[in-house]
């Protein structure tokens, strides 16, 4: 349904487990080591343990595929509810040997004669049995009894048993400890971390073929790690289930808030007036629990005073003219640049600025605003669009579908035109959708031409204008290289050449384009920002990529200045 708006090929969070979108954490490749391992040092039993949904199922799969070669031959038993001899014909059936007989004397002897063939011709033979949790005793007795197939020098069969923690539970039994003591390998295979699953979602959405249409907040990311707990199924239930709300609202950017409702569909909670203060609480103890683990982390190299406003500075909160999750942006150097002082005919002239923005239909001059600022990219404008055009996010959502992202900054206006790209100002001046809002797409001296129109005329005195906003503004940008918003210290893809390339234009960066956010690559984005007035953040961040555009040669960035 939602594959074509965002521009995948195909759904990017399905439950099958696709060996094309596997995702090795950190503990699936020790996982997968473990299995190789015990594989070929031939040492009989292997066993695999990981809760519901982290990905066990998919680990065996592409271990199998692995091993599809001359040197093995492999079977796989994924329902072990089964009787002894009905394993037993199964694992025949497997191996595509002979599997009639209704007696375990005689499969055990065929299995027997195709082990010690396969051994004469150096090959492995590997049984990998899921769900093993499933098995009752007498199966798993059954089991034992094949292993005992061997040569004197080695195992004649590599058996896996995968399942869930009530493995470990079943084999202690005191019954069963003749084959719990032949277990010589053992792993537990443990949920994926925050890092790891905002790498996880990125990956399985490139798999699927994603083109930049959609974007999922650093905010949004924790919330799906929380609630998650990092098992990928879950995950991918819950990502999908975001998707689908964000396609029925025409939203590219998945938010916090999003995540939110998508928790409460899967959980069938009602929408009723109590939940934001559930929400709110939550969040709140959210940044409690992420304030104290950074401060402990920080307090050592004396940053604790800055991580904290910088905490407190991103945290979310209830707004009207910005998204629930957003990053409040930052507010360029830190300054209180204060407007100068109006004369008396000056401020009779602002009085007379509202008065008019007053007399304009607000839908029609947010329309105006819009298309301006799409029309400085090259984009097609919008007719009447048959919504309320409230900001941001109408905004963003029509933008959207142009290619374009907005970006919220606050700070003067003279920051705000520091960043050389075309923007909306939000004013002081409130009308029944909210604040009126103007489109500033270019700047000459002391005149900056808005949208729509003044007075019938399309520039304003910069002075005039820095009265009227209310310091929010939207950068309208386009991320022409498809840059991740959100970067993790050590990541390695083609598009963060794309990020060094644009840093050595702008001036901090002189490594090479390797495609490594490494320590080189941060340093250059820590002082890009900090010579741009953005809060420092060594994963990046929107407003950092927006300040960047301009910096690119190589495509054609409308300018303030007049381009």
């Amino acid at each position: 349904m939602y594959t074509k708006y965002f521009g995948f090929k195909e759904k990017p969070f399905t439950l099958t487990p696709n060996p094309r979108f596997i995702f090795l954490s950190k503990h699936h490749k020790e996982a997968f080591a473990h299995l190789l391992y015990g594989i070929n040092s031939h040492y009989g039993f292997i066993e695999l343990i990981g809760e519901v949904g982290t990905g066990k199922t998919t680990v065996l799969r592409t271990l199998l595929g692995q091993l599809q070669d001359k040197n093995y031959r492999t079977a796989l038993i994924f329902n072990p509810s089964l009787t002894g001899v009905e394993l037993l014909r199964s694992i025949n059936n497997e191996f595509g040997i002979d599997a009639s007989s209704p007696y375990a004397n005689e499969l055990l002897a065929v299995l027997n004669r195709f082990l010690l063939e396969e051994n004469t011709n150096g090959r492995t033979v590997v049984l990998v049995i899921d769900e093993a949790q499933n098995l009752d005793p007498a199966t798993l007795e059954q089991i034992r009894l094949i292993s005992n197939l061997e040569t004197e020098d080695d195992k004649l069969i590599q058996i896996i048993l995968a399942g869930q923690p009530e493995l470990e539970h079943l084999l202690s039994k005191p019954e069963l400890r003749q084959i719990n003591q032949r277990i010589a390998v053992r792993y537990r295979l443990s949920p994926i971390s925050m890092d790891e699953t905002r790498a996880y979602i990125r990956h399985r959405m490139e798999v699927a073929g994603e083109s930049g249409g959609v974007s999922f907040s650093r905010y949004a990311i924790k919330y799906i790690y929380l609630y998650t707990r990092g098992v990928p199924r879950m995950i991918n239930i819950l990502c999908d289930r975001a998707l689908l709300i964000a396609y029925g609202d025409e939203r590219r950017d998945i938010s916090a808030g999003i995540i939110s409702r998508a928790i409460r569909e899967i959980l069938n909670l009602p929408r009723n007036r109590f939940a934001p203060r559930h929400m709110a609480t939550m969040i709140a103890a959210v940044i409690i629990v992420m304030f104290l683990a950074l401060w402990a982390a920080q307090w050592q190299s004396g940053r604790l005073l800055h991580v904290g406003q910088s905490l407190l500075a991103r945290s979310p909160a209830p707004a009207t003219t910005e998204p629930p999750d957003a990053k409040p942006p930052a507010k360029a150097g830190g300054s209180s640049v204060k407007t100068p002082p109006l004369s008396a005919s000056a401020a009779r002239r602002i009085s007379s600025v509202e008065q008019e923005l007053l007399s304009y239909d607000q839908v029609s001059t947010h329309l105006h605003a819009l298309n301006a600022l799409i029309g400085r990219w090259r984009g097609q404008s919008y007719g009447a669009v048959g919504v309320r055009l409230t900001t941001p996010d109408t905004f963003s959502r029509l933008a959207a579908k142009r290619g374009l992202r907005l970006t919220p900054f606050k700070g003067t206006l003279d920051e705000a035109i520091r960043f050389g790209l075309p923007f909306l100002a939000v004013t002081r001046v409130s009308g029944e959708l909210g604040p009126y809002c103007l489109a500033v797409t270019a700047v000459r001296g002391d005149g900056v031409t808005v949208s729509p129109a003044l007075f019938g005329k399309g520039t304003i005195e910069k002075k005039e204008l820095a009265s009227l906003v209310n310091g929010t503004f939207y950068l309208v940008w386009k991320n022409i290289g498809r840059v991740p918003v959100t970067i993790t210290p050590g990541e390695h893809r083609n598009e963060i050449g794309t990020l060094q390339r644009l840093l050595k234009q702008a001036g901090p960066y002189h490594g090479p384009f390797d495609g490594i956010y490494g320590d080189a690559t941060a340093a250059a984005v820590r002082e890009f920002q900090h010579s741009h007035g953005i809060a420092v953040d060594d994963l990046v961040g929107e407003l950092t990529l927006a300040a960047l555009v301009s910096y690119d040669k190589n495509a054609n960035i409308p300018s303030l200045k007049g381009n």
